[in-house]
């Protein structure tokens, strides 16, 4: 589990702050987190609050702050949007996350960026090394410096990882 600190010295935005109650807004109106045999769906209270309870604590002043129990509230919420939340339904029960909801989601990480520092435990961050270790060489090796060259074989086409 990381360690998180709280910055005191945020540089938030009147625009970060709506991302953010846009982001909320979107949880608390599109996306559901239960789901039935039926194909029926819910929101579940405990998601419905948790996007009010952000609604409610954001701060729209000239100068915004997010407290420390702002940011908790932003985190929870954050979490529980990545776990079993989604916005979009397809054909047979497909569930997935809109791309509303990831440009949403990466705007949330952005203004986290600025309102806490995480720290990975030691034993932790080598675990993730070794993850990423592992599943990088899944992904296409790139050369030299320019990241949209993938190597070629001689036929012309991309070299498999």
């Amino acid at each position: 589990m990381p360690t998180i600190l709280y910055r005191n010295d945020q540089d938030i935005s009147p625009q970060d702050v709506v991302m953010i109650a846009v982001y909320a807004e979107h949880v608390g109106r599109q996306c559901y987190d239960v789901f039935e045999k039926d194909g029926s769906r819910f929101r579940s209270e405990s998601l419905s609050r948790r996007a009010q309870d952000v609604s409610d604590s954001l701060d729209f002043g000239d100068h915004p702050h997010f407290s420390p129990e702002t940011t908790k509230k932003v985190l929870d919420l954050r979490n529980a949007v990545w776990g079993t939340c989604f916005d979009y339904f397809g054909e047979r029960g497909r569930l997935g996350k809109s791309m509303d909801l990831l440009r949403m989601a990466q705007d949330v990480e952005d203004v986290l960026d600025k309102l806490v520092i995480r720290y990975l435990p030691h034993e932790e961050l080598e675990e993730a090394e070794a993850d990423w270790a592992h599943e990088s060489q899944f992904y296409p090796k790139i050369e030299g410096d320019n990241p949209n060259i993938i190597p070629r074989d001689d036929k012309g086409f991309g070299a498999s990882a």
